[in-house]
């Protein structure tokens, strides 16, 4: 397939991404391995998912590790649960200004390619415990994208809603969204991070298969 087009989506493999993914038909999907634990589960996922459903998918690798901390944060050290949580930190999973991070790279990798509206999956319940998640965080990321040369569009689409919400909007089939990842620690479901629990709480508030 061709990535002629416009819309690029930040794809983490997760729930929110995939049916993202499923909704709105990107031209292309990029998913970005940045230090995270669990990339590759997440690379699993998104290379699935965009194979079903007939999507481009790219993958970039840039190293943030340095500069990383809670749960998602990989130590190097197998005997070590997790990387030190930030002091201050919000949740055990905050890693500090990681989407604005990760839009940055994703911004940076979609403009020479033509791309012109770099989307992500931020859904309300994020923005309830990270203040990147908020509307208006996006609303400043995407005033400071579009200034610069280029003129690329951020968009979160949907950061009013639940993932629940979001599942029923977009109408992602079972057999796409089995393909999610959403553990915080490693490639196959611990099934007791917070990543792990809130898989499982959103697909039986939503009736979907587990």
């Amino acid at each position: 397939m061709s990535d002629a087009g416009s819309t690029l989506l930040l794809l983490s493999g997760g729930h929110d991404s995939i049916a993202l993914a499923a909704w709105l038909r990107p031209d292309a999907c990029l998913t970005i391995d940045y230090g995270q634990r669990p990339v590759a589960g997440e690379i699993r996922a998104s290379k699935a998912a965009t194979a079903a459903l007939g999507l481009n998918w790219h993958h970039l690798r840039a190293d943030l590790s340095a500069v990383g901390s809670g749960l998602m944060h990989d130590t190097g050290d197998d005997d070590e649960v997790a990387g030190a949580v930030t002091p201050g930190s919000p949740s055990p999973e905050w890693w500090p200004y990681r989407n604005q991070l990760l839009v940055s790279l994703a911004a940076s990798w979609a403009l020479p390619r033509g791309f012109t509206e770099l989307v992500v999956g931020s859904v309300a319940p994020d923005g309830a415990r990270h203040r990147d998640g908020t509307a208006d965080f996006y609303e400043r990321l995407d005033a400071v994208v579009s200034f610069q040369e280029g003129g690329l569009r951020v968009n979160a689409p949907a950061v009013g809603m639940t993932t629940v919400e979001l599942l029923e909007t977009s109408g992602v089939p079972d057999a796409v969204l089995a393909y999610a990842h959403s553990c915080h620690l490693a490639e196959y479901p611990c099934g007791l991070c917070p990543g792990c629990r809130k898989h499982a709480e959103v697909l039986a508030q939503a009736g979907r298969l587990q």
